[in-house]
């Protein structure tokens, strides 16, 4: 196939363009184009972490067209071509024009456009250039549908290469073989609307969920829930320990984003009613898992890094004491939370560790990060920076629900990607009592320049 869009130069597609108070629209086919933007949550954050771009079409009476009209059959490739491309300039115009938010804006290509990389990565370049926009604040999706192209890795190298993130769409869990999305490495899988109705609908999808979920932290990505739209969805999605949420659920679409204040109110509202419905009911991570082969996901590559010889898991045993006598080690000596930083001293200066933090019994995070001097460079996102580093909850994560269980035991997670931006991460953790109540102490390591033995 050759490569039309090689054609479309930013002048061009601008032409089919007009601005009106920094709000750019697009024609098309005698149809008017508006960006609206969906709020996407760190759901742990009860922040706003990005926007999702989606196209709106309009015909000559004002009147909205169905997404069929819109992105249905078209004559030839070079018009899909140009409708994707003159769509990611509009976005671009109206998410960074006047908007000072440090949140990502997300984005769709057709998937033959996005192998068409050459062409596309080129045009993105110059697109963002002139917009002034940072690449690594653009995250674009590959959907499911697209992973066995044999064109995928190149164009994924291209788009990574300009500094742009990939995300995974319409993730199905039923017979999925996970090492495609392995082999991709995306920075986020997202789960639609369909899978998290089936979950409310069906006891099997409701039971494989979570696992997948816990699977795919394990091979180094972040899960976003997409299309939630009642509170009963929104429960689901904290309940399965996905990262990100949006939908309906949290509020109308947006034309702008400036200005843009997430409904604190609702989300602590769902995160009051989970703690009262799910926390005292939800099983363990550990005892939630099951054997690989007996479950619709399948991943070789997770198989072989759990198959460790004896040798390698002494070796994995012996490379934690460390931290583990570090931890104990402030858990007997803090006695009250303002001591928390000077504690943690001892632990910061092992190799490998990123930071302690303090959660109470409640699971929310109690004062700020004590970060190592010497932390390992993030290879992701840090989505807590980008929340602006709120009060998090973290009572659905395993390592605070497993430390409340067992006080005074340092509990160890499997390697996990964590929201800080480490794909790789082992969260240390231990419940103890200070000034009459229980706090969770908690240290994330980067495991990556261990050995990967998930044991």
């Amino acid at each position: 196939m050759n490569a039309p869009t090689r054609g479309y130069t930013l002048d061009f597609i601008k032409s089919m363009i007009t601005e009106q108070s920094g709000f750019a629209r697009g024609w098309f086919n005698d149809l008017e184009l508006r960006t609206v933007f969906q709020p996407t949550f760190g759901l742990p954050h009860k922040e706003v972490i990005g926007f999702e771009a989606n196209l709106r079409g309009y015909d000559p009476n004002g009147k909205p067209v169905s997404p069929e009209i819109l992105f249905g059959p078209v004559e030839n490739y070079a018009e899909t071509a140009m409708l994707d491309l003159l769509s990611a300039t509009m976005h671009v115009h109206n998410f960074f024009t006047g908007n000072a938010s440090k949140g990502l804006l997300l984005i769709n290509l057709h998937p033959e456009v996005f192998v068409d990389y050459s062409a596309g990565a080129e045009f993105l370049a110059e697109l963002f250039r002139h917009y002034g926009a940072s690449a690594d604040r653009i995250m674009i999706d590959i959907p499911g549908s697209a992973l066995e192209n044999e064109r995928l890795d190149d164009a994924i190298g291209a788009y990574r290469e300009l500094g742009c993130l990939i995300a995974v769409d319409d993730f199905g869990v039923d017979n999925t073989n996970l090492d495609s999305v392995w082999h991709t490495a995306p920075a986020v899988v997202k789960i639609g609307r369909s899978m998290i109705a089936r979950t409310v609908a069906e006891q099997r999808v409701r039971q494989i969920l979570p696992r997948a979920v816990s699977l795919l932290h394990e091979m180094g990505t972040l899960v976003l829930m997409e299309g939630i739209e009642s509170e009963t969805e929104a429960l689901i999605a904290i309940d399965t320990d996905a990262d990100f949420g949006s939908g309906y659920f949290f509020g109308p679409l947006q034309e702008t984003v400036r200005d843009y204040q997430p409904p604190r109110e609702l989300l602590n509202g769902v995160w009051g009613n989970y703690k009262k419905k799910y926390v005292p009911v939800r099983q363990a991570e550990t005892s939630a898992r099951l054997s690989l082969e007996d479950e619709a996901l399948y991943s070789s590559q997770i198989k072989n890094l759990r198959n460790a010889s004896p040798v390698e898991i002494s070796r994995y045993r012996e490379q934690r004491h460390p931290f583990i006598n570090a931890l104990k080690n402030i858990a007997l000596a803090v006695k009250t939370t303002d001591e928390f930083a000077a504690r943690c001293q001892e632990i910061l200066k092992i190799p490998s560790t990123i930071r302690c933090f303090m959660l109470d019994a409640e699971g929310r995070q109690i004062g700020a990060d004590v970060v190592s001097p010497n932390a390992p460079t993030a290879r992701g996102v840090d989505f807590n920076g980008l929340a602006g580093r709120p009060a998090g909850e973290w009572s659905r994560r395993d390592f605070f629900r497993r430390a409340i269980k067992e006080p005074q035991v340092v509990q160890v997670t499997r390697q996990y990607c964590s929201l800080t931006g480490y794909p790789h991460c082992v969260t240390f953790s231990i419940a103890t009592r200070m000034e009459e109540k229980l706090f969770v102490i908690c240290c994330d390591v980067d495991w990556t320049s261990h050995d990967k033995v998930h044991h």
